[in-house]
């Protein structure tokens, strides 16, 4: 009787129907970034979801979201900028695919050093980057300092250099420069915390409210397909090989996309799909700091509920054959009840674990971030630290070397620091070093490079600087903190500092010389007197006591 039953389903409802043709607007041509859809195709998920899918490939012109909300396309790839495009367009995110953006800023190692190094720079940044302009902000670099110019979607400007440095996805443009033999530097703004989403499946309002049952085994199709993607990369590979490789792509680069992908998409640790509304309350927060929309809490419909059934769909027949069936089902509906009660208690607990587990990944993301910046920044003057100063000068140096330009380093120390310590104790101590701090990282340059370089010592690094101008930039400070009071309980502290100024190519040719003829002048300004500036001399071999 029940195969009969399941027979007489199949006949009258599925098994008549014919597949729904419906369009996936991909974000740009065919490659691994697509892998999942791929192999829904090629492995029947969406054809055993009644689908029959068209993926369509994007140009640098096209807008998926308009090709989504027109029509055109009842599902398409988006960025996270799909939280900016539904305030006008009624748009649903539907899964993440990629829990961290790809979108970089890329640069050779040769000729950028750091983020600093872009002001006045020419830069290629696509439209829609404003991840990318929130993580300049943030590390101190204004965007107008760029000289922006369009992207033109290829290396060749970046290794002829005709362009300092260019945005780029983490998952390809690495891997050319690379087969060029060219070093790069990759910014991404996750390193502050600015942590968007990446591909994500979306649709529209309107094909969600006329078919909340395709738009929902679309998307389960779509989740099947990546889940079989990244289990089997090389298959996937050999399948956009053969059917999918309209830019030439090989097997190298293919891989290389694999698994800077699976980096990005980290399945092992977050359920495929999974959206944090959290993480996009942040993304809409980033967006409202750059004034591209106002600060608003997540529009009510914007991210997509799957209210999952829990009675098989072969139960819900169609009305025609509700008559013939319901006395035979009865038994079943009573059994698959039961059933489907102890599976919604079961699988209540899996998404709150799920839950747990995406909030602590975004605590341990976020915990990383601060930790790679504690491990570079001094935690008290919010200057960069000694480490970054060893890891740092060497390269700044060797690139005055290659490009023909002078740098300056010069060394400050704060005057009779333990009297002040003895006086004021250590908080006011603390306070004089964060409002010197504060002193020279406000007066320094785009790419210059402030250092507290131990107790009250400070180092600062100038590229592109003669002696002549260093000498008066230290006067500049020493004047300036002269003539600064500090607040510290009921008192004000005032002190004055010392400095020594050496540079390439007059003084010293390695950074361990620089360093040393910097310190050697700064002994003999303490010498002189203190609160004054001195200029490293070759043959001046004595320090003062």
């Amino acid at each position: 009787m029940i195969r009969l039953l399941t027979l007489l389903l199949l006949v009258f409802s599925g098994g008549a129907h014919a597949l729904e043709s419906v369009t996936l607007q991909l974000k740009w041509r065919h490659q691994f970034q697509f892998a999942g859809y791929y192999a829904a195709l090629d492995k029947g998920f969406y054809r055993d979801a009644g689908l029959q899918v068209t993926l369509l490939e994007a140009t640098a012109a096209t807008n998926v979201v308009e090709e989504v909300v027109s029509g055109r396309a009842q599902y398409g790839v988006g960025t996270s900028e799909l939280v900016l495009a539904q305030r006008k367009a009624p748009v649903v995110a539907l899964a993440v695919i990629f829990q961290h953006s790809p979108l970089i800023l890329l640069a050779r190692e040769d000729t950028i050093g750091n983020l600093h190094e872009l002001a006045g720079q020419k830069v290629m940044i696509e439209a829609h980057a404003e991840e990318l302009f929130a993580y300049l902000r943030q590390e101190g670099v204004a965007p107008e300092s760029l000289q922006l110019l369009p992207h033109r979607q290829g290396i060749e400007d970046l290794i002829s250099g005709k362009i300092a440095a260019m945005s780029a996805y983490s998952t390809t443009e690495p891997y050319l420069l690379r087969r060029a033999r060219i070093r790069t530097m990759e910014f991404s703004p996750r390193a502050v915390g600015i942590d968007f989403y990446g591909d994500n499946l979306f649709t529209s309002a309107q094909e969600l409210r006329l078919y909340p049952e395709r738009a929902k085994a679309f998307r389960a199709a779509t989740l099947r397909g990546w889940e079989y993607a990244m289990k089997h990369p090389e298959e996937i590979i050999a399948l956009i090989l053969a059917r999918y490789n309209s830019q030439g792509l090989d097997r190298n680069m293919l891989a290389f996309e694999a698994n800077r992908t699976a980096q990005l998409m980290q399945a092992d640790l977050v359920e495929m799909g999974y959206m944090n509304p959290g993480r996009w309350q942040h993304i809409a927060d980033v967006y409202a700091d750059l004034g591209l929309m106002p600060r608003s809490k997540l529009p009510e419909g914007f991210l997509y509920s799957n209210v999952e059934r829990h009675l098989p769909a072969w139960l819900t027949p169609t009305a025609a054959m509700a008559g013939l069936v319901i006395l035979l089902l009865s038994l079943l509906v009573y059994r698959n009840v039961h059933l489907s009660r102890r599976l919604k208690r079961e699988f209540a607990v899996s998404e709150e674990a799920n839950r747990q587990l995406a909030q602590k990944l975004t605590e341990v993301q976020e915990l990383q971030s601060r930790l790679k910046e504690q491990a570079i920044r001094d935690g008290l003057t919010g200057l960069f630290n000694r480490r970054y100063l060893d890891e740092t000068l060497p390269r700044e140096l060797a690139r005055a070397k290659r490009q023909g330009y002078p740098l300056a380093v010069i060394m400050l120390d704060v005057d009779h620091f333990k009297k002040i310590n003895d006086t004021y104790g250590h908080p006011g101590g603390d306070e004089l070093l964060k409002s010197l701090g504060a002193v020279f990282r406000d007066g320094a340059r785009e790419g210059d490079i402030s250092c507290r370089y131990g107790g009250e010592e400070f180092v600062i690094v100038l590229p592109h600087m003669g002696i002549d101008a260093a000498l008066m930039r230290a006067e500049k400070w020493r004047k300036e903190v002269e003539a600064t009071q500090v607040k510290h309980d009921d008192f004000s502290m005032r002190f004055t500092i010392s400095a020594g100024v050496s540079g390439y190519p007059d003084h010293a040719n390695d950074h361990e010389g620089l360093i040393q003829g910097a310190d050697r002048a700064l002994y003999a300004a303490k010498g002189a007197g203190r609160n004054c500036v001195a200029c490293f001399v070759p043959d001046a071999n004595s320090r003062p006591a």
